[in-house]
Parts: structure tokens; C-alpha cells; sequence
């Protein structure tokens, strides 16, 4: 047997409407959800370090050699789909970095800090294995990327809080 959507005919619903009191308890019952969000949105400090490592293992990649760069790549991205995937199976959810005003600036800022690092990297090509300026850059993606991956996690608990995600 197959199965089909089926329409329920619009004709049949009389009204839809919601007095005051509903509607006053429908908006209490969304912040009260956003509020047991806020408190469950706290990740562990090496998780933060972790994002900021797959960041760094990729900036210092571009250092490298094509094989080398390659690598590099294939590993963050590895790191980042395993951060996925376990806060997924820890915390039932992932939650993407876009969320809210003031974790969307930062985040923008982040990918300007990463692209300038990716760039100082990238421009270490051909000098001796590991490059001064490729490991300075890594090293600062890693420690700026974990500090701000803390920033964002504590900006984005304050606008839940607020209300001012949904």
C-alpha cells in the first residue's frame, strides 16, 4: 500500500486563533526553552582547544608542500567532522557558529584573522621545513581560535538568554 500526503480540507478548520493568554504562554514557553538552552550550551575546554587545533593544523599546511597542504586540509577536516559528529552523539545537537549578532560579528572577524594567517602560511612556501613565519601563524591561529571559540560560546549564551536568538 502506499502511502500519500493527505489534505485535510481547509473548510473543515472553523478558527484558528489565539487569545492573549495562549499566545502570552506560547512566547513564556519559548523563553523558558531558550533559558535550559543557555545553561546547556557549555562545551569543555578541549573542545574549544580542538577547533582551534583543526584551525592550526590547516594554517600550517598551507606551509607546506602540495602533498603537505593536502594533508593538512584532510586532517582539520577530519578533526572538524569528529566534533560534529560527538557533539551530536553528546549533546543531541550541533549548533552552527552563525547564530545571533554578536557571535556572527565575531565569527566574521575570526574568518578575517584565519584568512591573514592562512595567507602569511601560504607565503612561507619554499623556505626550510617547518617555516618560522608558518609556525608563528599556526600558533597564533590555535591560541586565537581556541580564545575566541570561548568568546563565541559565552556570547552566544548571553543572547539566548536575552531572547535575542530564535
Amino acid at each position: 500500500m502506499e502511502s500519500r500526503p493527505y489534505l485535510f480540507p481547509h473548510w473543515k478548520a472553523k478558527e484558528v486563533f489565539m487569545d492573549r493568554n495562549e499566545a502570552a504562554a506560547a512566547l513564556a514557553s519559548v523563553g523558558k526553552t531558550q533559558g535550559r538552552l543557555a545553561e546547556v550550551s557549555e562545551w569543555p575546554l578541549w573542545r574549544h582547544a580542538l577547533f582551534g587545533l583543526a584551525e592550526a593544523v590547516f594554517i600550517f599546511g598551507l606551509s607546506l608542500t602540495l602533498f603537505g597542504t593536502i594533508a593538512g586540509l584532510v586532517v582539520a577536516a577530519a578533526l572538524t567532522v569528529w566534533i560534529f559528529n560527538d557533539d551530536k552523539r553528546r549533546y543531541g545537537r550541533v549548533v552552527s557558529g552563525w547564530q545571533g549578532m554578536k557571535p556572527k560579528i565575531l565569527l566574521v572577524a575570526l574568518i578575517a584573522f584565519v584568512l591573514s594567517m592562512a595567507y602569511l602560511s601560504w607565503s612561507a612556501r619554499g623556505q626550510p621545513i617547518p617555516a618560522p613565519g608558518a609556525v608563528l601563524a599556526a600558533l597564533a591561529t590555535f591560541a586565537v581560535c581556541t580564545l575566541a571559540s570561548l568568546w563565541w560560546q559565552h556570547l552566544y549564551r548571553a543572547e539566548l538568554r536575552e531572547g535575542a536568538i530564535g
